[in-house]
């Protein structure tokens, strides 16, 4: 008696070739801006407290609400998490929320890296700003970042992502069905930087394998 056929396996959002990594990452860095709280949530919370890498977060969201979203991140989640703050060294297993209003960048002291704020001025639409922060990151830890842009409107983290991809990070995007914006994402693919696309429901799995 013949068998029957296997049935079809479910249909997987398309990924990307991993590229060969020349060095392991040293930290990632998330953008996001409409429909980001809620993402956030999904990643983060799924996330183990052992991540060897710290975790930068850019969500376009006012002053007064960054601190309290924050506090959310870390009651739900595994990671530590904290609103940032100048001289706040990055560790391994932490999470590091930009702040309302203002713009996050790193700087390197020694052996250690660390945050500093600065405020934002009259031209910078984002406050905080995806674009400012993975150019910091480019600047400081070069191939070592993992990126990711998910859902939101504009183009805020284009120009970042390009300063990333060009000293050797790696890039992915939200898919646009599991985005409530599909705008960042969007440019990010349009220019030609993103690595992988992945969806929003398998993002934190990726992330455990990647690194």
């Amino acid at each position: 008696i013949q068998k029957p056929s296997p049935a079809p396996a479910a249909p997987q959002t398309p990924l990307a070739p991993r590229r060969n990594r020349v060095q392991p990452y040293r930290l990632l860095a998330i953008g996001t801006s409409t429909g980001g709280p809620k993402a956030l949530q999904e990643v983060i919370t799924r996330l183990p407290g052992n991540l060897p890498v710290p975790v930068l977060l850019i969500q376009h969201m006012p002053a007064a609400f960054t601190g309290t979203f924050a506090q959310r991140l870390d009651q739900s989640s595994k990671l530590s998490v904290c609103e940032a703050a100048s001289g706040d060294r990055l560790e391994p297993g932490r999470v590091y929320l930009a702040p309302g209003g203002r713009q996050m960048l790193l700087e390197r002291q020694g052996s250690e890296v660390k945050i500093r704020l600065q405020e934002a001025t009259p031209v910078q639409i984002y406050k905080p700003s995806v674009d400012i922060t993975f150019t910091s990151a480019a600047e400081i830890y070069g191939a070592g970042v993992l990126a990711v842009v998910l859902t939101g409107m504009g183009a805020d983290g284009r120009e970042g992502a390009r300063r990333l991809s060009a000293a050797g990070a790696s890039i992915w995007t939200q898919d646009e069905e599991s985005c409530v914006i599909y705008g960042m994402p969007k440019a990010i693919v349009d220019a030609g930087l993103s690595q992988r696309v992945v969806a929003l429901a398998e993002l934190p799995e990726r992330l455990r394998e990647e690194i």
